[in-house]
């Protein structure tokens, strides 16, 4: 299947909201509905769904990636767009878990099942992120959370009954806004170095 990119899409939505990265990041990945929603479900109250299945404030979860987008910003990804098996990008913003999740993983990273993934997970982790799909079962907080990525595919229908739910757990929402800043900024570069933009 030839995947189709969404760099173009995201290069004219850019040039809509002034060219402004932080502003880009407020618009459309931390306000609206995202592009990928079915219209019959509220957003807000998935979200509220979620965060009460998580244990967390509904402020403190935000869905980004392609789901939020239509498309990815990740290079890796060819920026392609939304289909039936990306994954559903879930971030939430809580300093306790971090700090809870963040003392686990100081013990067990020196385990040999992360021996590859060492250095990716420091890497977060200096970035005041930590990616869940590598650790999660291993977390006290893990099972639980775990167990809700199914109810959470449910509630959103059939369309989205391929997808995988990621969590990234965020220390709070600079370390969120940060991060997204950087990836706007990588697609914007990659937008005008492929020629994207117009004139």
């Amino acid at each position: 299947m030839n995947e189709i990119s969404g760099l173009p899409e995201f290069w004219e939505e850019f040039c809509s909201l002034g060219q402004e990265v932080d502003y880009f990041v407020t618009a459309r990945l931390f306000d609206g509905t995202p592009a990928a929603w079915p219209h019959e479900l509220n957003y807000i109250k998935w979200r509220h769904l979620v965060a009460t299945e998580l244990g967390v404030d509904p402020m403190a979860v935000q869905l980004v990636g392609s789901a939020r987008l239509g498309y990815s910003l990740n290079p890796k990804k060819n920026f392609r767009r939304f289909q039936e098996s990306s994954d559903l990008d879930i971030a939430i913003i809580s300093p306790e878990l971090f700090d809870q999740a963040w003392g686990e993983l100081r013990e067990m990273i020196e385990d040999e099942i992360f021996a590859t993934k060492k250095n990716y997970l420091r890497k977060l982790v200096f970035e005041e992120c930590i990616a869940l799909d590598v650790v999660l079962p291993r977390l006290t907080f893990g099972e639980r959370w775990s167990r809700s990525r199914d109810s959470f595919i449910q509630s959103l229908g059939e369309s989205f009954i391929n997808c995988e739910v990621n969590y990234r757990l965020y220390r709070n929402h600079k370390s969120l806004r940060n991060y997204q800043v950087k990836s706007v900024s990588i697609a914007r570069d990659r937008a005008i170095e492929e020629g994207v933009h117009h004139g």
